[in-house]
């Protein structure tokens, strides 16, 4: 399956991503692996630190760097749904080009936006102790996240260098969100079950090992099928997903005619 045919149903699109990673998982070992040791060890090096100095919270700056990798995965991934298997170039994690760049600040503008709108309506309720404040501080964090999602047509298109505005992006994923968030869950939905049970299981394992100076350290080891593995392959289904719909609003939509590589 060298062409990606993007299709408009949340389900069968949901159906779809999840059969392309599964026919290209050669393509994606090939882009992870340079990148796992940089996201093991940096997550290994949270666990360490955490240990050798008793940070009763843990320790994250390893962790809070290793997204970046995890964010070359989604830019190269992207160039796999949309360029092709046979013909993308994956991301040089040490030589990032300005449209990557674009990427990356508009992931992390992104995701302050909503993190402040959450933080600031949650901590706003919390004090007036309202249900009327609870719930319209979830109203406004719901809001924040669907506007999120009517930017996130500008993600597959800076992958790829084409060209797109932040009011492109937001006024071609009219009418997609839902169908963003559908698919999603029609395509993940096995990986968070295999998620749920492993959680479960290293829960068990943790708390029948002996406490002890090392627990972030066994912690990290437990939870890595979950950072070298399951979110990772999440990771790539959610971008299949973003890809699909930024290709067929291409196709199949006017609003996208200004849209160009």
């Amino acid at each position: 399956m060298s062409h990606f045919e993007p299709t408009l149903g949340a389900g069968v699109t949901g159906i779809c991503a999840r059969e392309f990673v599964k026919s290209h998982m050669g393509e994606f070992w090939a882009i992870f692996k340079p990148l796992f040791p940089f996201i093991a060890g940096l997550h290994l090096l949270d666990a360490v630190v955490a240990d050798a100095f008793s940070f009763e919270n843990g320790f994250f700056i390893g962790g809070v760097i290793a997204l970046y990798f995890s964010t070359v995965l989604a830019i190269s991934w992207h160039r796999v749904v949309i360029q092709g298997p046979d013909n993308y170039t994956p991301m040089n994690p040490f030589n990032p080009q300005r449209h990557e760049w674009a990427f990356i600040g508009m992931g992390i503008a992104t995701f302050c936006f909503v993190f402040l709108v959450a933080f600031v309506s949650v901590y706003g309720a919390a004090s007036t102790e309202s249900l009327v404040m609870v719930g319209l501080a979830a109203i406004v964090t719901l809001f924040a996240m669907y506007f999120s999602y009517r930017l996130s047509f500008y993600f597959p298109a800076k992958a790829v260098n084409a060209e797109i505005t932040v009011d492109q992006a937001f006024c071609l994923t009219k009418g997609y969100v839902l169908k963003l968030l559908g698919a999603t869950l029609a395509a993940a939905w096995p990986i968070v079950l295999a998620v749920i049970v492993w959680g479960i299981i290293a829960g068990v394992l943790v708390s029948i090992l002996p406490s002890d100076n090392a627990m972030n350290t066994v912690g990290f080891i437990m939870a890595l099928p979950m950072t070298t593995f399951f979110q990772p392959v999440m990771t790539v289904l959610g971008v299949t997903v973003l890809s699909n719909y930024y290709l067929y609003s291409l196709q199949n939509d006017s609003r996208s005619v200004e849209i160009g590589s």
